[in-house]
C-alpha cells in the first residue's frame, strides 16, 4: 500500500486502532457504558446484506447491572488498572439473521481482559467445560486488521476484518471526542470493513465474506434514545443516518409499541446527520436533513420511512421494509434497589423498497445501483 492510497497517514490511522483496546478510563463517571461490536453483511446473488450477523461485548457502570436479562456485576469505577490491563465483566451476544428468521447464539456474561497492546477477551465457564463468549485482538494479515473469535453451545465463528484505508469510512475513524465536567462520549468507528471467515451456524457450516462494521463506544452520559440506519448496495456504497431524539419513549420499557401510530411516530430529534459514500477513495456526502419514521404494518414489526436531503439538492427517500427482529436491554437498579433505570434498542433487518434519489448527477434506485439492504436501530429508555 503507497501513501498515495492511504486516506491519512500511517501513523494517524495507527493512533486512532490503538483507541480500540481502551475504554478511556479517565473519561468514565456514574453513567458510563462501553462496548464493542461488529454487524456483518455476507455477500450473495443479491449483494450484501440478505442475511446479517452480529457481535458484541458490552459492559456499564454500577454494582449489579441486568443485561438481557441476566445479572451480572457492573463496571468499578475503582477498579485497578495496571499496565494497560484493564478487567470488568461484559456481556457477550450474539445472533443470525438467515434472511427469513433470527437465531440468538450467544448470551454468555464473563469476566473480560482489556489489553492496551491489542486485545479484548471474555470468555465464560460452562458446565460441560467449553468457554463461551468472544475475543478481538490485533492480526497482521492486513494493515491494522482485526481477528475475532465466538463460541456458543453447538457453534462459533472466526473470521478477520479489515479496511482498504482509502477513505474516512473504510479507515479507524475518531468519530467523537467529547469530554466534559458532566460527562462525553468517544466513539472509534470502522464504518466499512471487509471480513472473511469460518462460521458454524445452527443452519450449518459456512466460510463467508462481505462487509462488515465496526464500533468501540465508550458513552460517559445517560444512555439516550436515537434511531440509526447503515445500508450497503451491491457495488459497496454506503448509505447511513443517526437521528436521537426525545419523547415519550424516553420513560416506555419492555418491547410494547404505544396503541397511536401517532404517538409512536410523536419524537422530536436533537440532531439529525446522515451520509452517502461510494465505494473507492471518494468524498461522503453529507445530508442535514433526516428522518426515520416508524408506521404499522400488518406484521410483529413496524415498517420505517427513511428520508434524508441537503441544500445541494442531494436526496435519498425508501421504505425501510423489516424482515427481522431482535433487542438488546440493560436495566440498573438505582435508589438502593428501589427504582431501575431501563434502555434499549430495537434492531430490525430490512430490505429497501421503493427507493428513490438523486446522489450528485446520478439517479438512485433499485435499476441503477441494485438491491439495498440494512441494519436500523430503534432504541428507547433512559439509562442514568
Amino acid at each position: 500500500m503507497t501513501e498515495k492510497t492511504i486516506y491519512k497517514t500511517m501513523a494517524e490511522h495507527q493512533r486512532v486502532y490503538d483507541l480500540i483496546w481502551s475504554q478511556m478510563p479517565q473519561m468514565q463517571k456514574r453513567t458510563s457504558s462501553s462496548w464493542w461490536f461488529f454487524l456483518l453483511f455476507p455477500q450473495d446473488e443479491e449483494g450484501y446484506g440478505r442475511r446479517q450477523l452480529m457481535f458484541s461485548m458490552a459492559t456499564r457502570v454500577g454494582v449489579r447491572i441486568r443485561v438481557n436479562d441476566v445479572w451480572m456485576p457492573g463496571l468499578d469505577l475503582q477498579r485497578p488498572i495496571e499496565n494497560g490491563i484493564d478487567q470488568f465483566y461484559a456481556m457477550n451476544v450474539g445472533w443470525y439473521f438467515d434472511g427469513a428468521q433470527i437465531h440468538k447464539m450467544l448470551k454468555q456474561p464473563a469476566l473480560t481482559t482489556l489489553d492496551a497492546t491489542g486485545s479484548i477477551t471474555s470468555w465464560g465457564d460452562q458446565a460441560d467445560g467449553e468457554p463461551y463468549g468472544g475475543e478481538i485482538h490485533a492480526a497482521t494479515s492486513h494493515p491494522l486488521a482485526l481477528e475475532s473469535s465466538w463460541r456458543w453451545p453447538g457453534g462459533g465463528a472466526n473470521f478477520a476484518a479489515w479496511g482498504e484505508l482509502f477513505s474516512l469510512h473504510t479507515s479507524p475513524h475518531e468519530s467523537l471526542n467529547i469530554d466534559t465536567f458532566l460527562g462525553g462520549t468517544h466513539f472509534v468507528a470502522w464504518r466499512q470493513m471487509q471480513f472473511k471467515g469460518e462460521f458454524d451456524l445452527p443452519t450449518g457450516r459456512e466460510t463467508l465474506e462481505g462487509i462488515g462494521y465496526f464500533q468501540r463506544v465508550c458513552l460517559n452520559v445517560p444512555t439516550f434514545p436515537w434511531k440509526w440506519v447503515w445500508s450497503v448496495f451491491p457495488d459497496g456504497s454506503m448509505f447511513s443516518a443517526y437521528i436521537p431524539y426525545v419523547g415519550r419513549q424516553l420513560f416506555r420499557k419492555g418491547y410494547t409499541f404505544f396503541n397511536s401510530e401517532k404517538q409512536e411516530q410523536r419524537t422530536l430529534p436533537v440532531g439529525q446527520a446522515g451520509f452517502w459514500d461510494w465505494y473507492g477513495p471518494s468524498e461522503q456526502i453529507l445530508f442535514d436533513k433526516a428522518s426515520v419514521t416508524p408506521f404499522f404494518t400488518e406484521g410483529p414489526h413496524p415498517d420505517f420511512a427513511v428520508e434524508v436531503s441537503n441544500k445541494q439538492g442531494d436526496f435519498l427517500r425508501f421504505r425501510a421494509d423489516v424482515r427481522g427482529h431482535t433487542r438488546f436491554y440493560i436495566d440498573r437498579p438505582v435508589l438502593g434497589g428501589r427504582k431501575e433505570t431501563h434502555w434499549s434498542y430495537n434492531e430490525y433487518m430490512f430490505r429497501m423498497q421503493e427507493l428513490d434519489g438523486r446522489i450528485g448527477n446520478k439517479l438512485i434506485n433499485k435499476e441503477t445501483i441494485g438491491q439495498g439492504f440494512g441494519n436500523l436501530e430503534y432504541s428507547w429508555g433512559l439509562g442514568l
